[in-house]
């Protein structure tokens, strides 16, 4: 089986973003308690990405700079 770990922060970002709209959306009103636990997961994942901000930019910069 191939390595898909070269598309792991694309298709990460495409359901995030896929997660945002429908909190946008206003699309939570019949959520079921396994679907809380991962709401409550995912702004928890936010909040360490913002916690990492430096550590990604300095990431990201790398990159660029390639």
């Amino acid at each position: 089986m191939p390595n898909m770990s070269y598309c792991r922060f694309e298709n990460t970002a495409n359901d995030m973003q896929d997660c945002l709209n429908a909190i946008e959306d206003r699309e939570v009103n019949d959520l079921s308690d396994y679907e809380l636990r991962a709401l409550k997961d995912f702004l928890e994942l936010g909040q360490a990405i913002v916690d990492n901000e430096d550590e990604i930019q300095r990431i990201i910069d790398e990159h660029n700079d390639e």
